[in-house]
């Protein structure tokens, strides 16, 4: 299973191994509910996220529990219910680990299993587990304040840009660059949720920056064969990795 892009309606992204991530701005979150489908039957879901594009799209969300046959019980429910819907989007999610009958029916019926889902803002966030909802805020002011302040790089030999607006943004998109090369390098398989949080960005910055590094070879999609969309560095990636740290940047941790 491969979860992607939806440009045509709003836009999910499976993002990590075990995390659903969707834009909180483009989607309402609803508990405990109700819907009747064409069947005329009324469809009961943990959870429902709603595109606010579009009020007639819907992703149902069930939270499995149980013993085994309970769980594999709700995974062929929900791909029911959700076809009766007409969606064929739907999620379930467990804490538990994924007994092999389960994986097969997920990858069966579509139905993908993760430990959370993340509803992502600008500011703040949802996080929804087997346990409930719970909201935390967003390191993304820190990417506004890297534009204002000098960059935690300092080149070793370089003229004085603190004044030069144009100069600065060019030194730390190339830092970015350098930071997102650095960690694919080192950790393989990565996935976006991971950039997210170790290079300090915002999730529009985070996906900005690995389109380009796609665009430009640099990166490429992992053939995992699971749901997670995960980049690995290529060749030309790491070759201009090293061009990058030839311009004597240097890291202070």
């Amino acid at each position: 299973m491969e979860i992607t892009e939806i440009p045509a309606k709003r836009k999910v992204h499976q993002l990590s191994q075990d995390e659903a991530v969707f834009n909180l701005e483009e989607w309402d979150l609803k508990t405990d509910f109700n819907i009747m489908g064409t069947s005329k039957i009324i469809h009961h879901f943990d959870y429902a996220l709603i595109s606010r594009a579009n009020r007639s799209e819907i992703i149902p969300i069930t939270v499995l529990s149980g013993n085994k046959q309970d769980r594999m019980d709700a995974l062929v429910l929900l791909y029911l219910r959700s076809k009766d819907l007409g969606t064929s989007k739907r999620f379930s999610i467990s804490s538990q680990t994924v007994s092999p009958y389960e994986n097969f029916l997920s990858g069966i019926f579509n139905v993908p299993v993760v430990r959370s889902i993340l509803l992502r803002g600008d500011e703040k966030s949802m996080v929804i587990t087997p346990d409930g909802i719970s909201h935390k805020e967003n390191p993304a002011e820190k990417v506004a304040e890297m534009e204002e302040k000098p960059s935690r790089y300092e080149p070793v030999t370089v003229r004085d840009e603190r004044n030069d607006p144009v100069s600065r943004h060019r030194r730390d998109h190339t830092m970015i660059m350098h930071d997102i090369l650095a960690l694919a390098r080192t950790y393989g398989d990565l996935g976006i949720t991971n950039i997210i949080y170790k290079c300090n960005l915002n999730y529009r910055s985070a996906l900005r920056a690995v389109n380009e590094l796609l665009e430009n070879r640099l990166l490429e999609i992992s053939d995992t064969g699971g749901a997670k969309q995960k980049y690995k560095i290529t060749n030309e990636g790491i070759s201009k990795l090293e061009d990058i740290r030839k311009l004597s940047f240097t890291r202070f941790d």
